[in-house]
């Protein structure tokens, strides 16, 4: 993370791997990120920039601490190094429009349109949604099917036991018989409503009919700001801790060797981890865990990261084929280490060619 204080000193070792800011550059950004600072109360970090025909966009972050992981606000600017906060788009909508033009340059206005015509790409993302519908209300329908069953089934055992033993109540009728009652619940709740699907299902009701037929680059820029930060963006793997009480702390790193740091399970994506369980906390030996997080040997492919060591073997870089423009450094033994990304925002397409 590189923050104010230590910002001449992360981008001088970054300069090394080809990432880098002229001095006009780095006077703006300490500029912008000082305002940016006094105006939240908040540190404030460097994350990189997005190379534009035009303009250039220059992106920060803060972390927000409220919630069990730090979630990131995102900020940008242009020349002016006035940030401001990047608002989130319509994801599902800008992921259909990267398909069909995929190699699309930021121009660097974020006020311009990134597609204007998106009725088509609409029709498909509705169908999308109305596919999960139908598939949910197909569940509900079974549940129901069921139910009823069981009701049906009960009625029959409680005549044949009438029959035979003129109004003696078997075991297994009043077993059936609770079934039958926990199921004419759930039948009586799925006939009266689930008033939080009923609300998912007005809220996709008014998102359909407020079609959004333009996406502009600003949108955009969210949207790849946020998937590079999630897919790319790493740090080592004894950073991050987190306590029996679900809080998450910035250990005392002091440092890799050089065997651990050419190892790909010692680095983990800074991000909510998808195989995280509170089971999984709660059966740790220790007071922290630190070990949760994603390692980047789990990638699909792996070999999309490529590490290098320094002559004086005092200095690692990993860079990121998937995303060329994001190298990450670290000094061994150490607890400097800092990533940026410096690029056009578009993803390496070709690299499943290119791999052996």
């Amino acid at each position: 993370m590189i923050e104010i204080k230590n910002l001449d000193f992360h981008l001088h070792n970054l300069s090394e791997s080809n990432r880098c800011f002229n001095e006009e550059e780095k006077l703006g950004l300490l500029y912008g990120m000082t305002n940016l600072e006094e105006k939240l109360n908040k540190e404030v970090y460097l994350w990189g920039k997005i190379e534009g025909i035009e303009n250039d966009y220059y992106i920060t972050y803060n972390l927000n601490n409220d919630k069990f992981f730090p979630e990131k606000k995102f900020y940008y600017c242009n020349n002016d190094y006035e940030f401001k906060q990047i608002i989130k788009g319509n994801d599902m909508l800008i992921e259909k429009i990267g398909k069909k033009i995929p190699f699309t340059l930021f121009t660097g206005i974020p006020s311009s349109l990134y597609a204007d015509d998106c009725e088509s790409i609409w029709e498909e993302v509705e169908s999308q949604n109305d596919g999960t519908s139908e598939s949910d209300e197909n569940d509900e329908n079974d549940e129901s099917d069921e139910s009823n069953k069981c009701d049906e089934n009960d009625e029959n055992d409680e005549n044949d036991e009438n029959d035979e033993n003129d109004g003696s109540n078997g075991s297994n009728g009043s077993d059936c018989s609770d079934i039958s009652k926990g199921n004419n619940d759930k039948s009586e709740e799925l006939e009266s409503g689930n008033p939080k699907r009923e609300g998912k299902k007005k809220s996709e009701k008014d998102t359909k009919k407020e079609k959004q037929s333009t996406v502009t680059e600003l949108e955009r820029l969210s949207y790849i700001v946020r998937k590079i930060d999630e897919e790319a963006f790493i740090v080592p793997y004894n950073s991050v801790k987190i306590t029996n009480n679900l809080e998450m702390k910035f250990a005392n790193f002091t440092g890799l060797n050089i065997l651990d740091a050419l190892k790909l399970t010692s680095w983990v994506h800074f991000r909510y981890p998808k195989n995280l369980t509170y089971d999984k906390i709660k059966n740790c030996n220790t007071f922290f865990l630190n070990n949760f997080l994603d390692s980047i040997k789990s990638d699909v492919p792996a070999s999309m990261w490529n590490i290098k060591v320094n002559e004086q073997l005092s200095k690692i870089s990993i860079m990121n084929c998937l995303y060329p423009g994001y190298v990450f450094y670290h000094i061994l033994n150490t607890p400097f280490y800092a990533s940026l990304y410096i690029g056009n925002g578009i993803f390496n397409y070709d690299l499943p060619f290119l791999l052996p």
